[in-house]
């Protein structure tokens, strides 16, 4: 089994774009968004290497059950970590995003990131999605589930600490409603009106 890690370098290039991109659609500066860019993919991403696609050229034989078949080569794996790049958030060690820039431009900048990659759907997103998710991380219990009705009080805090507009319930479970359709929360299994929280993301690619 051989590795493509040339393959790899292009994925981590590719993704390395697409985050300073969705930086800029959020409104970082231009002088900070690639060290921001850097920080981000090395504290919450995670790319493994496919392997290299084999090519043979003989004469093939099949028995009639179709038994012996072939093999399929292994894909390579991308893995966000958003509980990782919250608490990095949280714990403002990003070298050039302030404390009252980092709570919208990064959470923003993740689920623009999930959603242009990983899903690939085109979804339309806002900082009221950015809100509700970075509120949902701050408020969640051991089990990562968030209560629906502990968010509103929630972003109200929020909103009055860094001096935002505040979201309407209408607002709120709109968020929730995109949120859920790209992945981000789940509803919980074991508890009514309660969302889970999904840490990691992992897609493959070839």
């Amino acid at each position: 089994m051989e590795w493509d890690y040339e393959r790899k370098k292009e994925k981590e290039v590719e993704i390395q774009e697409s985050i300073e991109c969705h930086l800029r659609e959020v409104g970082i500066e231009e002088a900070q968004i690639q060290i921001t860019a850097r920080e981000f993919f090395e504290k919450a991403i995670q790319v493994t290497p496919p392997e290299k696609e084999q090519v043979y050229m003989h004469l093939v034989t099949l028995a009639p059950s179709g038994r012996g078949g072939g093999r399929s080569s292994k894909l390579g794996n991308i893995r966000l970590n958003v509980r990782t790049l919250f608490e990095a958030v949280s714990n403002s060690v990003f070298t050039v995003i302030s404390a009252t820039q980092a709570p919208w431009a990064i959470p923003f900048a993740a689920i623009l990131l999930w959603n242009s990659i990983w899903r690939n759907t085109q979804i339309d997103l806002s900082e009221a999605e950015a809100v509700t998710l970075w509120v949902m991380w701050q408020i969640k219990d051991s089990n990562k589930n968030v209560k629906s009705e502990d968010l509103k009080p929630a972003i109200d805090n929020h909103a009055r600490k860094y001096e935002r507009q505040t979201l309407s319930e209408a607002d709120i479970k709109h968020a929730l409603k995109k949120l859920n359709e790209i992945g981000c929360i789940k509803a919980a299994k074991s508890a009514s009106n309660t969302w889970w929280l999904c840490e990691w993301i992992s897609p493959s690619y070839r």
